[in-house]
């Protein structure tokens, strides 16, 4: 036990200073990010869209199951059925809290590779998909707006101003036309927000919804991986089954689990230190994030039955692909792990690591008194309309 909670602690303060850099990368992305303006970017079912969604997708921090609204959204706004489809992959795959977070634990050939493999197997999936994708159903209200960004929520989040009325509101977002502008759903053109409102809500939501879907599962991820330190026997991986077998294993994982990008990299620091190959760990990266059973229900609804099981087989095939290749590599030139990995410990004592776990305590305790205290005064807006979870503008 005293062991379990030693590999558990020293794997904590490995992870704090990466993804408290993240948050914050996060949340400058999230301030100075506009759905409309990517959405436009998204439109047509073209190659190029497909690899822009799938460069605009890879830095944004959403995991598998925050990038449904916001992927059914963007298809809303007027985003074409394969840019989604790759938006879809790359958006949970990777992003800036998750390459902190393996820079630091896994080194900075994960750091490197994690986003390269993501962004290919977006592309590939996009392209499968436009290719023998077939005809889905017209993309018609949704029920949730991309800036609906909740980890795993099944709430829905409306505008009251959404260019598209709701089936059931009610208030001032009633579907009757009302040409009115003395309500909140007005013609007038909201004011744009200063830099400083940007970056306010860029680290409110990065330092309060992000951190509050994340921390359960980092908890979890770090949990799994100190057991896998101390249960794993070393050379278990070595067996004549264990290269081609660990790549199946954590594609069928990862496939119908829910982990997002952060949690599974101490998970994957872990594997590694029990034995496990760089390449199947990379697998488990790739796969586990990027699909859990939950949102596939979702997603078959709005993209049909052969779209999302093209999108399953591209998942599965690109994760499997990427990692032989990097395992091909990793023998090719000799590359290591970095000395900092869980077994060597090396920060310990280090006052950055020390810091950084502090603030995330902190910021997570703030972050869920706010939202027990939103959930005890629900906020609403002049006529009756709340804002939406994240504040977004």
């Amino acid at each position: 036990m005293m062991q379990w909670l030693n590999e558990l602690w020293f794997l904590t303060l490995e992870a704090a200073p990466w993804l408290l850099l993240g948050l914050v990368i996060a949340a400058l992305i999230k301030a100075f990010s506009d759905r409309l303006a990517i959405a436009r970017y998204l439109s047509g079912e073209s190659t190029g869209a497909v690899v822009r969604a799938s460069l605009i997708g890879a830095p944004l921090p959403l995991c598998s199951c925050g990038v449904v609204p916001a992927v059914l959204g963007l298809r809303s706004a007027g985003a074409g059925n394969a840019p989604s489809m790759a938006f879809l992959v790359a958006t949970p795959e990777t992003g800036p809290d998750s390459i902190s977070v393996s820079y630091g634990l896994l080194g900075p050939v994960y750091a490197i590779a994690r986003p390269i493999a993501a962004i290919i197997g977006a592309i590939a999936t996009g392209l499968v998909s436009g290719r023998f994708g077939g005809t889905t159903p017209a993309a018609g209200t949704v029920s949730s707006d991309a800036s609906g960004d909740s980890c795993c929520s099944g709430e829905t989040s409306t505008s009251c101003c959404e260019s598209t009325p709701a089936q059931a509101s009610e208030g001032c977002c009633e579907t009757k036309p009302d040409e009115t502008s003395g309500d909140c759903c007005g013609s007038e053109a909201p004011a744009v927000p200063r830099t400083g409102e940007r970056l306010a809500h860029g680290f409110n939501y990065a330092f309060g919804q992000v951190l509050i879907d994340i921390v359960p599962w980092m908890v979890f991820g770090l949990a799994i991986a100190a057991t896998a330190v101390v249960l794993i026997p070393e050379g278990f991986f070595d067996q004549p089954w264990g290269i081609v077998g660990s790549y199946l294993l954590m594609a069928v994982i990862g496939v119908p689990m829910y982990v997002c990008a952060t949690a599974s990299t101490p998970i994957a620091a872990g594997l590694l230190v029990a034995g496990m190959s760089p390449g199947a760990a990379l697998v488990f990266l790739l796969a586990g994030p990027a699909t859990n059973i939950g949102t596939l229900g979702i997603l078959r609804q709005h993209f049909g039955t052969r779209r999302i099981g093209l999108y399953l087989a591209s998942v599965i095939a690109s994760a499997l692909i990427a990692g032989i290749t990097l395992d091909l590599l990793w023998r090719q030139f000799d590359w290591a792990l970095p000395e900092s990995a869980p077994a060597g410990h090396a920060m310990a004592g280090d006052w950055l690591a020390m810091g950084a776990l502090t603030v995330l305590v902190i910021a997570t305790l703030s972050a869920y008194w706010r939202r027990h205290r939103k959930n005890q005064t629900p906020e609403e807006g002049a006529c009756g309309c709340s804002e939406d979870r994240d504040g977004s503008q």
